[in-house]
């Protein structure tokens, strides 16, 4: 396909522009991101180092303005780079990002001193600018997402870029070596055109990509309580179904578990503490099971863990070692101790029983045992006595 290299100047120009208000739009609206700004800050200096690369032929060739034309389109690809380390999708360790910046003021210290020897300024710049786009194009090599269609595209139009850009550093350098220029137009033309290429599709992309992530961290905070951390009650009455219906998994054992005279507790020191048990008999609890299982608080002061492939057996041992931690873990509020237990309820699934609402109805019976007969207990259903007092 081919573009004539003055209106694919114009046209990289406008774009550039354009893009760079559009991004600055973007952030004036939504201040937190700033890697907004570091994208429309990117295209505002590819614009420049577009417009200052005309000036210097139309003056004739000026070395100095051409060198001063190589380093802002080189920072231009730094912007990009680092708007998308402050992106909260590939936000990098800070020994990356050092590197990088290493890489970066290396790259620059070339050209000025590539600047020195006429047009060899020109590769080492096109050069050193595929570097930083596979540098940029590394952030997203090893990253797990949800969104790995929107990020293929994006690396596809990057690696593009790096490509076109270092076969234009090495053509300009045999063309030079040679003495003949007739195909550097026609490359300058396909870089254009790539470059067009990846302003639009990064113009597109990353606002599409913060659209994303902004719904999965709403879809993340709806399924979380927010005061404890631990699975909402839809959330996890939801992961229980698809849990239980998984014929992967013979058996389930469900703990209903619920703190003892929390209202009492409410009532004479006030709901903030209430709120600082709730959290840290909460934490106890997370701490105290497996990572496949399953917890959530399902309102109030009752919270629920699901085992899955654990046996009656083991979930019994699991549950008075829970009933022990929570009793040993004093709370202090306001120099006063308060002594938090609970009580515990054990349903399991059967051959017979294996449906969620079936588990959650004995287990919560069993629960209901543990606190008629006096608290501070774990029951297991169909037992009439308790398996541990403290």
């Amino acid at each position: 396909m081919s573009l004539s290299l003055p209106i694919g100047i114009v046209m990289a120009f406008a774009i550039n522009l354009l893009v760079s208000i559009y991004f600055f739009a973007l952030y004036k609206e939504q201040r937190e991101h700033q890697s907004y700004l570091y994208w429309a800050g990117s295209c505002a200096l590819f614009a420049l180092g577009i417009a200052a690369t005309v000036g210097s032929h139309a003056l004739g060739n000026i070395q100095i303005l051409n060198s001063v034309a190589c380093l802002i389109l080189y920072s231009a690809t730094y912007g990009l780079f680092y708007g998308l380390n402050a992106f909260e999708l590939t936000r990098s360790s800070a020994r990356l990002l050092k590197k990088a910046q290493t890489l970066f003021f290396a790259g620059a210290v070339a050209i000025l001193v590539a600047s020195l020897y006429g047009q060899v300024v020109n590769a080492t710049t096109s050069v050193c600018m595929a570097i930083m786009f596979l540098i940029t194009e590394g952030f997203f090599y090893h990253r797990r997402s949800p969104y790995q269609a929107a990020y293929a595209v994006l690396r596809g139009v990057l690696l593009l870029h790096a490509f076109i850009l270092f076969l234009q550093g090495v053509v300009i350098l045999v063309m030079m070596a040679s003495g003949n220029d007739s195909a550097i137009v026609q490359l300058f033309e396909t870089t254009l055109l790539t470059h067009l290429i990846l302003t639009v599709a990064t113009a597109l992309l990353l606002p599409v990509l913060h659209l994303l992530r902004q719904r999965h961290h709403w879809e993340k905070v709806a399924s979380r309580d927010d005061l404890t951390g631990l699975l909402s009650r839809r959330t996890f009455i939801q992961k229980a179904y698809g849990s239980i219906a998984d014929p992967k998994i013979e058996r389930h054992a469900l703990l209903m578990v619920d703190i003892d005279h929390f209202k009492a507790i409410n009532d004479t020191f006030g709901h903030q503490c209430g709120d600082d048990v709730l959290r840290q008999v909460a934490k106890t609890l997370r701490c105290g099971i497996r990572e496949t299982d399953l917890i959530g608080r399902l309102g109030g002061e009752e919270f629920a863990i699901l085992m899955p492939g654990l046996s009656v057996d083991r979930a019994h041992v699991v549950a008075n070692r829970l009933l022990q931690a929570v009793a040993d873990n004093e709370l202090w509020f306001e120099d006063n101790v308060i002594n938090v237990t609970i009580s515990v309820g054990i349903a399991a699934s059967t051959d017979v029983l294996d449906s969620w609402d079936a588990l959650f109805e004995n287990a919560d019976n069993a629960l209901y045992s543990a606190k008629r007969e006096g608290r501070n207990l774990v029951f297991m259903f169909g037992q009439s006595i308790p398996s541990q007092s403290i």
